[in-house]
């Protein structure tokens, strides 16, 4: 391994796990709570900002189609990518909430 590089992944690796114990006297110490409520705010502010785009840009798609500037099956091609991206947040969202609940 490089010499240059072998210090630096050291700190890297102390500062890794330093993180992690953070988060665990946290958790420990009653914050949790706050830190998920925080979460959960943050969740639903991107739901609403991604939900707009992605409004915005299906009527946009639709008023290509309407004006004759793309075909009706571009429109629904791209009408599809933008309901897949718009949802993905929302799925991804489902998976790790339903993963959460999991007891090993």
């Amino acid at each position: 391994m490089n010499n240059k590089l072998r210090p630096k992944l050291s700190w890297l690796t102390v500062l890794f796990f330093a993180g992690f114990a953070q988060c665990a006297m946290a958790a420990g110490g009653g914050f949790s709570a706050e830190g998920v409520s925080m979460a959960t705010e943050v969740r639903n502010a991107l739901y609403a900002v991604i939900g707009v785009i992605a409004g915005l840009c299906l009527l946009w798609q639709f008023v290509q189609g309407w004006g004759g500037r793309k075909t009706w099956t571009d429109v629904l091609e791209t009408g599809l990518w933008i309901f897949c991206a718009g949802g993905s947040f929302a799925i991804a969202t489902w998976f790790f909430t339903g993963g959460a609940k999991m007891i090993f």
